[in-house]
């Protein structure tokens, strides 16, 4: 018996000493780009040998012409942010297109060696959103450590929190590394989103001749932003009022952020983290013949805690402090939630859906439209579900400096469990009172609704800030439809019913600060109520008058439109179809031209066929990106109206419903 252990042991020890392999044999990782809805990519074996590192991949593609390769530039990627490069594939070339075949394929990719020892790492093919990533390849028994931060660290990030209601400037430094003209670029854009004022500013960033660029701009909170460079590429980042930022953009296709003052910038090292990379697989969420609710339900969990276990991986791999800690959490979260009520509203939408395919009455299924809505509200109610929902940290002010998060504010509130208004009665006012006051008492009664159901399904007795900044965010558009059916009417004071209506709302809130901001947008609102207003002295001003210099003394509407932009393309087609006078013919008082920065190539083709007469003008990016800064637009399309006297017209109609003799579309002191 002695003897046969002697034997185990010396095996052991010449397997250790002679490089035995190790392996992951129940491989996971937290985060990837490698798999959608048509495409799955994933590493189901790891192999640590003294000459490689070998991992294999499970590849399958469910579209038959699809096909990939593994980049010769692949790496792995340690704790240390040392790089092991790919060195062979087994079953095809480096750099080599190859598809799945039916049922998928395995192979193998072999890597430098990673030390002894590695428990994670990265799989890294290269920074844009097209480049493979996976992040924390790990064995299943493996499980990081919840970070401990300083107690300096913990009341930095709680003074962050507390100043996220300030008002104040933002002035952004920045520097074009290597820079000069004949790059032929001279703007850079700048879009931030400041939550409780107007929405979406942007800015166009004049570069001068030695890469220098200097801007400032008001905000009432924290903000989040996005950098748009000359190849398109987004660079995003954060600020509080008050900051000067320096911004760096680096030769190599980085950028660096520092504040003026010497304080670290927020997300100093945040920014290191891989992006485009996602902890849900949408895939999963597929609708099907049937929804199994509790198959979605395990998924979501299972994945907000891998989660956690994810963010603690990335706060000891890129040292993160505390506030960055908890906007890595809150951001994973939310894109959860958000994929989880994404699925909530495809649900909802499964009745459309049937109806809409149909196309006679006799095609109408009772029985099926009964069956599927009472599959509906069995999903959409399910406590289960309203508890995954009730588990989001919805009382986090951090929340609020999400640049590319805010889609979830519409998802939340809109989902059932918070915006069920089936049981209000709204018959009873129809005659007690204007229509105005009816269309202003429904918004009300909604948005209490609302409150009352968030506080149902987080346990509480006072509503949650998500939720109160949910009922903010039709805020204006209410007012705009309110002023709108007041003046319709011709109701005696409509600002006296809008007040109303604004009182209301604030006591709904019952925050000072919520409060403060919402007069804000009432003022801005007021504001824009304006029927014209001036153009500023600034560089997009001057491109403007230059293309207006064609059209003395008349009304110009534009179109700014591109190729690539499908409700641009849809509109001018729309128009070309049903009103091809408008937009080719000579009127006397009214001019509509379109506007793009397309490259040539895809331009020209759509302009012969579809614009043909038209007026019409390919401008350079640079003097594209001034009139953006000007009229303020992100999204296009987009619409401006300007007087014969310059002034730009506040309240701009429908392309297709312009009239030429008539531009403003005024009738009755009623601006449509």
């Amino acid at each position: 018996m002695r003897k046969l252990l002697f034997t185990v042991l010396c095996t052991v020890l010449l397997a250790a000493c002679t490089g035995a392999p190790r392996e992951f044999t129940n491989v996971r990782s937290y985060a990837s780009n490698t798999c959608n809805w048509e495409r799955e990519l994933r590493v189901t074996h790891v192999e640590f040998t003294d000459t490689a590192t070998i991992l294999t991949f499970f590849y399958n593609s469910r579209m038959e012409w699809s096909s990939m390769s593994i980049l010769p530039q692949m790496y792995l990627c340690d704790v240390q942010d040392r790089h092991y490069k790919a060195l062979f594939m087994t079953e095809h070339n480096l750099g080599e297109y190859f598809a799945s075949g039916p049922g998928g394929m395995s192979f193998r990719v072999g890597f430098e060696p990673l030390p002894s020892g590695t428990k994670i790492f990265d799989m890294i093919e290269g920074t844009g959103s097209n480049f493979f990533k996976i992040i924390g390849i790990h064995d299943s028994t493996y499980i990081p450590a919840r970070p401990k931060f300083s107690r300096q660290q913990q009341r930095e990030a709680e003074q962050i929190r507390r100043s996220i209601f300030n008002s104040g400037a933002v002035t952004l430094h920045g520097t074009v590394e290597g820079y000069d003209r004949s790059q032929n670029f001279q703007t850079y854009k700048l879009l931030y989103k400041d939550y409780f004022n107007d929405g979406d500013g942007n800015l166009a960033l004049e570069i001068d001749e030695d890469g220098h660029f200097e801007i400032s701009f008001d905000v009432n909170n924290f903000i989040g932003a996005a950098i748009i460079d000359h190849k398109n590429e987004w660079h995003t980042f954060i600020a509080q009022p008050g900051d000067t930022l320096n911004i760096v953009f680096l030769k190599d296709g980085s950028v660096s952020y520092s504040l003026s003052d010497g304080r670290h910038y927020l997300l100093e090292n945040y920014d290191r983290i891989p992006h485009g990379v996602y902890i849900a697989d949408n895939g999963k969420f597929n609708l099907k013949d049937s929804v199994d609710l509790s198959e979605v339900l395990k998924y979501v969990w299972e994945w907000k805690a891998l989660g956690r276990d994810y963010i603690n991986y990335l706060a000891s791999r890129y040292n993160l402090t505390a506030f960055e800690y908890e906007y890595a959490r809150i951001m994973m979260e939310n894109n959860i939630l958000e994929t989880y009520l994404d699925y909530r509203m495809d649900v909802q939408d499964q009745i459309y859906s049937l109806v809409s395919s149909v196309t006679s009455v006799e095609q109408i299924d009772t029985a099926l439209i009964r069956k599927v809505s009472e599959n509906i509200r069995s999903v959409l109610t399910d406590p289960e579900g309203k508890r995954f929902i009730a588990d989001f940290t919805a009382d986090d002010t951090l929340m609020l400096v999400m640049p590319q998060e805010w889609v979830i504010f519409n998802r939340y509130k809109y989902d059932v469990a918070f915006y069920d208004t089936s049981e209000l009665n709204f018959e009873s006012m129809e005659n007690s009172m204007s229509e105005g006051s009816q269309y202003a008492l429904r918004e009300f009664m909604e948005d209490s609704v609302h409150l009352a159901n968030d506080m149902k399904v987080f346990g509480r007795s006072e509503p949650t800030l998500f939720g109160k900044i949910c009922m903010m965010q039709d805020l204006e558009h209410t007012l705009g439809s309110l002023y709108t059916l007041l003046m319709f009417n011709k109701a005696d004071n409509p600002d006296s019913v809008l007040m109303a209506y604004l009182a209301m709302e604030k006591r709904l809130l019952n925050d000072a600060n919520l409060e403060k901001r919402a007069d804000l947008i009432y003022q801005d609102f007021v504001r824009s109520r304006e029927p014209y207003w001036e153009l500023p002295d600034c560089r997009g001003t001057e491109i403007l008058k230059t293309i207006l210099s064609n059209y003395p003394g008349k009304y110009v509407y534009i179109d700014f439109w591109s190729v690539g932009c499908g409700p641009c393309v849809a509109g001018i087609k729309n128009l070309f179809n049903n009103n091809r006078k408008l937009m080719t013919g000579k009127h006397d008082k009214f001019a509509m031209i379109f506007i793009t920065d397309d490259p040539e190539q895809v331009y020209e083709p759509f302009r012969k066929e579809w614009l043909e007469g038209a007026e019409s003008y390919r401008i350079p990016v640079d003097d594209y990106n001034a009139l953006a800064g000007l009229f303020h637009f992100s999204g296009i399309p987009h619409h401006e109206l300007i007087t014969p006297d310059g002034l730009v017209v506040s309240d701009v109609p429908y392309m297709m419903t312009v009239n030429p003799d008539n531009p403003e579309g005024k009738i009755d002191g009623f601006n449509r």
